[in-house]
């Protein structure tokens, strides 16, 4: 199974997140732990969405210019103005929540990932996948704003802190996203498209 760049840039990013979390409980003088912590958490959260946003986007673009490879050359002018299009779609994402995300798939590459979507083990349907995805995707949408963190949030801390175990839960969750996405899109590139190689 071959990768898209984006995965491989999306994998990249989120080691960033990974280091972030990692500095969890180090201390720093003149600061609280507390205020450290939530800081360090609040980042590696905000780094990994913005991760998943760019790789949503740089897919999506890499999966069309494929196309064009493999489409017949009368069609590679409304390839491109597809592309154009696609473009336009794309710089519009912003916090690509559960169902954004699967119409932007849904509308660009013709596939519904929803049968994808299912973040195993720790889920076993994808209303509770749904819930958790789109849970942190308000968690983050909340400190790139200004506003409190959502308190409805079940796998927050007290007060709607975030904690290590949820920030983990976070990047896993996200690169299990990135990844079914991708080889979902390889396999439309093989079987729909005509790219024995896929990515």
């Amino acid at each position: 199974m071959s990768r898209s760049s984006a995965y491989h840039k999306f994998l990249q990013a989120l080691e960033g997140s990974h280091v972030l979390r990692a500095f969890v409980g180090t201390l720093q003088q003149g600061r609280t732990q507390e205020l450290v912590d939530q800081t360090c958490l609040i980042a590696a959260v905000a780094s990994a969405v913005g991760a998943w946003e760019g790789y949503l986007e740089g897919v999506l673009k890499e999966f069309v210019a494929k196309t064009r490879v493999f489409a017949q050359s009368r069609a590679w002018p409304l390839i491109a103005q597809f592309e154009v299009m696609v473009q336009k779609a794309t710089n519009a994402l912003n916090t690509p929540n559960w169902d954004k995300s699967r119409e932007i798939l849904i509308h660009v590459a013709g596939v519904d990932p929803y049968a994808s979507w299912i973040w195993a083990p720790k889920f076993s349907s994808q209303p509770d996948t749904k819930e958790f995805f789109d849970g942190l995707m308000a968690v983050r949408h909340s400190f790139a704003h200004g506003f409190a963190v959502p308190s409805n949030i079940k796998e927050l801390g007290q007060g709607g802190r975030l904690t290590v175990v949820y920030a983990g839960e976070v990047l896993d969750c996200l690169q299990f996203f990135a990844s079914a996405t991708d080889q979902l899109l390889e396999h439309e590139l093989k079987y729909k498209h005509g790219s024995p190689a896929g990515w």
